[in-house]
């Protein structure tokens, strides 16, 4: 296993998985990561990653458009900050194929929050609709909701 620091992100190798954690900012130069990943499919764990801004964003697409001549690029547990930025650059659709990830829920019951990790495809006819499914509250057991709005999370899983 090679574990790699690129500034405020850590980034850990094992065989075609990776798994990062950290942030994704301006100190997270990605654009020599790809060549360490070994050829052939990968799998991206990116439920470590804790704040991403443009910076990161644009290290984000260096990577994945590094990535594309290797394989197939999975993605699962990704993160909630990651999962609203990647909603907003439709390339993401196109380039990686997202597995699972976690997103902000609020319970209308008892007012608790959790981010809940959610299976694609055990939800994909919802979410290509547009609709996050629901999740039992931690606190209480009612349904809760999605605590923002769906389009910050689902417009990768939209038909095109």
């Amino acid at each position: 296993m090679a574990a790699l620091r690129f500034g405020r992100l850590l980034v850990k190798i094992e065989g075609a998985r990776v798994t990062l954690a950290g942030r994704l900012d301006d100190s997270s130069l990605l654009g020599g990561l790809a060549a360490e990943i070994p050829r052939g499919d990968v799998v991206i764990d990116c439920g470590g990653i804790t704040f991403v801004n443009s910076y990161g964003m644009r290290e984000w697409v260096r990577l994945l458009r590094a990535l594309e001549g290797h394989g197939a690029i999975t993605l699962e547990c990704v993160a909630d900050a990651l999962m609203t930025q990647m909603n907003l650059i439709p390339e993401f659709a196109r380039r990686a194929k997202v597995t699972s990830f976690h997103a902000q829920y609020v319970c209308p019951a008892c007012g608790a929050e959790a981010v809940p990790l959610v299976d694609v495809a055990a939800h994909a006819s919802e979410l290509a609709a547009l609709r996050m499914p629901t999740s039992p509250c931690p606190e209480c057991g009612a349904a809760m909701e999605l605590a923002d709005f769906p389009e910050r999370y689902l417009n990768i899983f939209a038909p095109p």
